[in-house]
This record gives C-alpha cells, sequence and structure tokens, in this order.
C-alpha cells in the first residue's frame, strides 16, 4: 500500500502533460495522495480524472517566487509536506530554489527528451522516474497502462468530433480539408461537430454555418466530458488529441512537422496519418516550416477517412 505522499511540478502545456499520465498511474501504486503544481486548467482536469487528489495553480504569485531571491513562505509550507517531489522544468534555477527551502526533491526531470532523440515522450517519462528510484523496472512500460474505463459510458457513437486547431498553427491540416471529411461522414449517417479551443476561436468564422455544431470550451473538464460523450474523434497533432486518446475514443491524429514517433497520443484505438517522407519531421529543430511543407499538403481526407474508420469500426 502506499505509504508516501508525492508532489508533481509540471511546467509543460496539455500535450506535454497528458504524456505523464502514464507515469501518474504507475506512481498511484507507491504513493498516496499524488498533488500536482501545474497550470491552472491542466490540475483540474488531473483532478477531474482521478489521477491527483489537489492541485495547485502554477500562475499564482507564490510559486513565481521561486525565481526571485524572496521566496513565498506559503510555498515554503506546501513544499514541506510532502515526502517526495518530482519536477518536471528544463530550469536549474527552479531546482536550485527548491533546494534552498526543501530537502525532498526527488528528481528533476525534463518534460520530454532531447529533439534528435527519437524516443516516445511518456517512454521517456517512465524511464527517467524508474532511473530516480520511484517505480519499479516492471512499471518503467507503457505496456499495459490502465486507462479509463470506457465499458458504461453514456456516449452517442455517431457523433464525431472533429478538431482543426492545434497549439501551434504549423501543425494545422488546412479547414477545408477537415470539411471534406465532415462532408462524407454525414453521407455516412454520421453526426460530426467541431471543437475549438479558446486560443483558435479564430478560426469559427469558417466554420460558421446553420447546420453546423461548433463547440469553444476553455474548460478542459468540460472538453473531457465532451470527448466521453462522443463515438470518435479527428483531429490535428494537439493536446486535445492526446485527451481524446487518453479517453478511449477511437481517434485518427494528423501529423505534419512533428515527429509522431515521440508524440503519438497513448489510447486503445489510435490512428495516426502522415505522408511517407524522406525528410525528418522538423518542428522541434526548425523555426518555421519548410516553404513546400508536405507532410500536411500531401495528407488527402480520402486517407484520414480510411485511417479514422480502421479504428471506429473495432
Amino acid at each position: 500500500m502506499p505509504d508516501a505522499n508525492l508532489l508533481i511540478i509540471h511546467q509543460g502545456a496539455l500535450g506535454d502533460f497528458i504524456l505523464t499520465f502514464p507515469a501518474l498511474t504507475r506512481l498511484q501504486t507507491y504513493y498516496k495522495p499524488i498533488d500536482v503544481l501545474c497550470q491552472n486548467q491542466l490540475g483540474k482536469l488531473a483532478r477531474s480524472l482521478g489521477l491527483a487528489e489537489n492541485w495547485y495553480p502554477a500562475e499564482a504569485a507564490s510559486f513565481a517566487s521561486l525565481y526571485s531571491d524572496q521566496i513565498d513562505p506559503k510555498i515554503k509550507t506546501l513544499l514541506a509536506q510532502y515526502r517526495n517531489i518530482i519536477l518536471f522544468t528544463l530550469s536549474a534555477q527552479l531546482e536550485q530554489s527548491i533546494n534552498r527551502v526543501a530537502d525532498n526533491l526527488s528528481c528533476r526531470l525534463p518534460p520530454k527528451p532531447p529533439a534528435h532523440q527519437r524516443i516516445h515522450v511518456a517512454k521517456f517519462v517512465l524511464e527517467n522516474i524508474f532511473n530516480c528510484g520511484l517505480i519499479k523496472k516492471e512499471d518503467a512500460t507503457l505496456d499495459d497502462i490502465p486507462l479509463p474505463d470506457i465499458a458504461n459510458r453514456p456516449r452517442n457513437p455517431h457523433k464525431i468530433l472533429l478538431h482543426p486547431g492545434a497549439g501551434s498553427i504549423r501543425k494545422r491540416w488546412p479547414v477545408s480539408s477537415f470539411l471534406q471529411v465532415e462532408a462524407v461522414l454525414k453521407a455516412d449517417g454520421l453526426k460530426p461537430e467541431f471543437v475549438l479551443g479558446p486560443a483558435e476561436e479564430g478560426m469559427a468564422a469558417e466554420l460558421e454555418h446553420p447546420n453546423r455544431i461548433v463547440h469553444t470550451l476553455g474548460d478542459l473538464p468540460e472538453l473531457a466530458a465532451l470527448l466521453k460523450s462522443a463515438g470518435g474523434y479527428i483531429g490535428n497533432d494537439s493536446g486535445a488529441s492526446h485527451l481524446a486518446a487518453y479517453l478511449g475514443l477511437p481517434t485518427t491524429v494528423i501529423f505534419g512537422p512533428a515527429d509522431p514517433l515521440r508524440w503519438e497520443p497513448v489510447g486503445r484505438a489510435v490512428t495516426i496519418v502522415r505522408p511517407g517522407l524522406q525528410c525528418r519531421p522538423c518542428f522541434e529543430t526548425e523555426p518555421a516550416n519548410c516553404d513546400d511543407p508536405q507532410c500536411l499538403a500531401d495528407t488527402r481526407p480520402q486517407k484520414v477517412l480510411e485511417a479514422f474508420y480502421r479504428v471506429y469500426s473495432n
């Protein structure tokens, strides 16, 4: 039985954070409670999914004091409550600040492997947590990761969610291509609906139509609830796609300049669409896409639909 508490401090965005979920499920065997200090919305999501008992918003001024000479006493008190702390950051300064006020920092881990290292991010996280001595060797694997139970979930199998956004516009497949996918899904008797995040509201005008449902959500537990109600999902390489896959939806993800060997979502039924190209994925090594980004331009709606139906019909 777990006999020690644990605080996870994570500075990444949604996709990076979700790829720590396999590690969190492993850590729950050893530590209780597990709490998180991260972006407020990410913490709410982890709590709603049962992956964390409490969360603390990284946006708080008291947390920002860790980057100053005068650390807020509330942070000192908070950190002292935990037997173990895992810090996901590239900041050596943050590690030094925590070590100044606490002696329970188990390890500092980069949230992802170096760009040249072709290892899945979730596997990288698990192996590093094992190297820190926090889990056993047999648990440092993506095999048989516990995933949310979907057996008795009320959902509409005909509702297919389409997410044309992504945190970076470099990863966005054209909205016109999503509209072609929507048309085929409708012709096949399915009910596609679009999902946008708060940073993607500018795309709403392209989707506006009296017979089209477009959800614009800023709350991650609300997004999770919407995903749980659907029968399938098609989207770009984004945090929303990672969440859809983790929650068990038949999920098809359109990759462009990013490397699916590193970033493929973890889930029960996931297919990746990316043309077979000679060039290596450049998203993490180049500041912009090339002049002719065939990794997105050569992805045809028919290929996306074929990939989706492979997982949707099983």
